[in-house]
């Protein structure tokens, strides 16, 4: 299941950083989708089945875009110094930051053009205003956790005083979960921001609750990757030269409409650590490789940063950049994508490290097939 960006107009987005929001690590699919491409049986005593061509990348179940969802005029008469933006075109998105595109879902933005995480959050220490809705489909069987955990509240909610504004907004709308935050807006004398915030819930609800909603699911995900965020951390210890303290963090505590995409569309997420300190990270979408494909025709990613990595198989690649603060190699894994990151103040000769956690990363790949 899946939702096509586009670099000019639509917006794609995810979720609130703060209270709601921190995932659950890996677990199954969508129940009941089927992970492999289905094959057709031809009609004739001679005809042959073929596999069922699979698109270029997932589309979004609901029939609208980030266009139709919320309309600019509403967003800019919440604050005028938000204009609508791809969520994806970025630098700082992860592949799991791709789990509710894959799942037919919509993350859309308007914002300033501050930097900012995908959880709507500042970064680089610069500010960010900006407003995010997420639209996950055939979400009933996820909402309730959501509700168990934060209750329910149809309204949303305003927060803040003249240094932080923020609104949230959670609510199942016939089986899809609408998400919507808007933070650090600009103030206003002349309504509160509930006032503010409640055009923009009634637009994007209307919407949602008169959409079209389809199941066309991604074909390309699937089960759990065994070689992903592997618990005894054994490899990172021997790639990056650290103790035997080191281990794997998975996030958890929490649950959100970003959570429950990542569950459904098998996305890990991990951070290798010494006590507090990080080594590494790393990040995996299941049939995700349709989205570092958007990444490089966004020119995120260089194609000329291609490496050789032995072990990799053919139609495999890896691609490598580094930074003053980290060497990341993206890697297209059949039809995964998984991004390794190494830390540059903890990690000693950085470059040659990623290289050595990279070669053995392929290698437990190629061994768990």
């Amino acid at each position: 299941m899946g939702t096509t960006t586009k670099r000019v107009g639509a917006a794609f987005a995810s979720m609130f950083a703060t209270t709601m929001l921190l995932v659950a690590c890996t677990s199954g699919g969508a129940g009941g989708d089927d992970p492999e491409p289905s094959t057709p049986v031809a009609s004739g005593p001679t005809a042959t089945a073929t596999a069922t061509p699979v698109a270029d990348s997932p589309v979004t179940e609901l029939g609208v875009d980030c266009a139709g969802l919320l309309s600019a005029e509403t967003a800019g008469a919440f604050d005028a110094s938000w204009t609508p933006r791809d969520y994806y075109d970025r630098d700082s998105v992860r592949p799991s930051d791709y789990a509710i595109a894959q799942e037919g879902g919509l993350s859309c933005t308007w914002n300033d053009g501050g930097s900012s995480d995908g959880k709507n959050n500042p970064t680089g220490g610069g500010g960010y205003s900006g407003l995010l809705v997420q639209v996950l489909p055939h979400a009933g069987d996820t909402w309730p956790r959501f509700v168990e955990i934060y209750g329910d509240d149809p309204d949303g909610r305003c927060f803040g005083d003249e240094t932080f504004r923020g609104c949230t907004f959670d609510q199942l709308v016939g089986d899809s979960w609408v998400s919507i935050i808007a933070t650090e807006f600009a103030p206003s004398v002349e309504a509160t921001s509930e006032q503010r915030f409640a055009p923009v819930v009634a637009e994007v609800t209307e919407v949602v609750s008169s959409a079209d909603v389809v199941d066309d699911p991604w074909p390309l995900g699937g089960p759990a990757r065994p070689w992903s965020c592997v618990a005894d951390a054994a490899l990172e210890r021997e790639a990056l030269g650290a103790g035997d303290d080191l281990f794997v963090l998975t996030p958890g505590g929490g649950w959100s409409v970003y959570a429950a995409a990542w569950s459904r569309a098998v996305a890990t997420s991990c951070s290798i650590l010494d006590d507090t300190t990080p080594y590494s990270s790393e990040s995996v979408l299941a049939g995700g490789a349709w989205a570092l494909e958007q990444r490089i025709e966004f020119g995120l990613l260089d194609p000329d940063t291609a490496v050789s990595v032995p072990g990799l198989a053919d139609g495999d690649r890896a691609y490598r950049s580094c930074s003053a603060t980290e060497c990341v190699t993206d890697l297209v894994l059949g039809d995964d994508w998984a991004r390794l990151t190494v830390d540059r103040a903890t990690v000693p000769d950085t470059e040659a490290a990623s290289e050595r956690l990279v070669e053995g990363y392929v290698a437990r790949a190629a061994a768990a097939v």
